[in-house]
């Protein structure tokens, strides 16, 4: 088994237990948790600017050519968040999340198709979560409503499919030592 997909899988298994607690925290309290998730999004991206600002000040001071484009850019963007947090929370968050949802569930049928190919009887769960994924992100795309709306339909789909993506990682994982 190689490092790169040690890495890759790691990762993966972190991302889907955050989509897990994050579904939970939805489930709760969907509007706020989506203002919640943009509001940390825009503060993330205000510290960053700040700092690269900062950095590319002192790189210029010692006669490095450094460009503020990208870090005044992301200052830009962070502002709006925070200005126009409702919004983004109610409009741009779940589209964001359903093209992700779709991406990730091309992937796993990928994954189901390599192992199917490798003789792996394994390659039924990948291909299960896949498809849930798929239909998940369809339905974060086309389900656009209010934010509770969307907060729980993102909370159902975030919970489903950290469950599904925990087990099929285990799978995997499992499938990719016997190959």
């Amino acid at each position: 088994m190689s490092d790169t997909w040690k890495s890759k899988e790691t990762i993966r298994l972190v991302l889907s237990i955050v989509l897990l607690v994050i579904g939970i925290i939805l489930l709760a309290a969907p509007q706020a948790a989506m203002v919640g998730i943009v509001i940390l999004i825009g503060v993330v991206m205000l510290a960053y600017s700040v700092i690269a600002i900062f950095m590319n000040i002192s790189k210029r001071s010692k006669g490095d050519d450094s460009s503020f484009v990208v870090p005044i850019v992301v200052l830009v963007v962070g502002i709006l968040l925070l200005v126009f947090r409702d919004g983004v929370a109610n409009v741009l968050l779940p589209v964001i999340i359903g093209i992700w949802a779709i991406v990730t569930g091309i992937m796993s049928l990928s994954d189901a198709s390599a192992l199917k190919h490798a003789g792996s009887p394994s390659w039924r769960v990948p291909t299960i979560t896949g498809i849930a994924a798929l239909v998940l992100g369809i339905i974060i795309l086309i389900g656009i409503a209010t934010t509770n709306v969307v907060g729980i339909l993102l909370g159902v789909c975030l919970l489903i499919y950290g469950i599904i993506s925990i087990v099929e990682w285990i799978v995997v994982a499992t499938a990719r030592k016997n190959i």
